[in-house]
């Protein structure tokens, strides 16, 4: 098993070459079977460069390289329908929110480990809403959906603590939906605050492959807001250092 950030990062090399043919930009989540499809694959030139690896063409992901049979194994994303079509649903695991099919949002993803033979994800980290600093584990076999806006779980399933930040309690007037907005309400503005001050940690583009938030950036109110109108909140999160 290999977590995301051990894979994320390190070269590729043909075998048959014997060289480096480019290096591990992102993993390409096939949402509704819960693995990895694609290596993303950069040559340096992000976005314009990249290139996507099928993950059944890997033959190993070791300590300090991932490898392949051969370069030609490599597309392109506007040629690769399927890898381009995963691409477009923007669905990210690593700062995404978590869920439970109750309505309760309990935390952030931070990360998740794989298989190394097969692509499964075979369980997420997340750090809780209560407290940022602690880190709780979900199985994999207890997600329901991998969503663009968040990540379903059953409620109460394995490694998942039974409280969460928007517990249901019955109203004055025998209600619990006003307890579950302001759950809700009190979790964005979590995610919001952790976010403010902090700096991106690597370009943010747009689907045109223009930079819509540079590396460097102060991230504000107002960044967080154009994050958000532009679909990209799950990936400010995770570029947020």
């Amino acid at each position: 098993m290999k977590k995301s950030q051990e894979i994320i990062g390190l070269p590729v090399f043909s075998i048959i070459d014997g060289r480096k043919i480019g290096q591990v930009k992102d993993l390409v989540l096939n949402p509704e079977e819960g693995k990895m499809d694609f290596i993303l694959v950069s040559n340096g030139s992000w976005y314009v460069g990249a290139r996507v690896l099928p993950y059944k063409a890997v033959m190993g992901i070791g300590e300090h390289a991932v490898t392949t049979e051969s370069e030609n194994l490599l597309g392109s994303i506007q040629e690769t329908a399927n890898a381009n079509n995963l691409l477009e649903r923007n669905i990210e695991v690593k700062g995404n929110r978590v869920l439970t099919n109750k309505g309760n949002l309990i935390g952030v993803i931070s990360e998740y480990e794989v298989e190394e033979s097969s692509g499964k994800i075979v369980s997420l980290e997340y750090k809780t809403a209560q407290d940022e600093s602690k880190i709780e584990l979900i199985d994999a076999q207890e997600v329901l959906t991998y969503g663009a806006d968040v990540i379903v779980v059953k409620e109460n399933g394995r490694h998942l603590p039974p409280a969460s930040i928007t517990e249901q309690t019955e109203s004055p007037e025998g209600s619990s939906a006003v307890a579950e907005s302001e759950g809700a309400v009190f979790f964005k503005q979590k995610q919001r605050q952790f976010l403010l001050g902090k700096k991106v940690s690597q370009d943010i583009r747009d689907r045109n492959g223009g930079v819509l938030i540079a590396e460097g950036t102060l991230i504000t109110e107002d960044i967080i807001d154009l994050a958000e109108k532009s679909n990209k909140f799950v990936e400010l999160s995770q570029c947020a250092k």
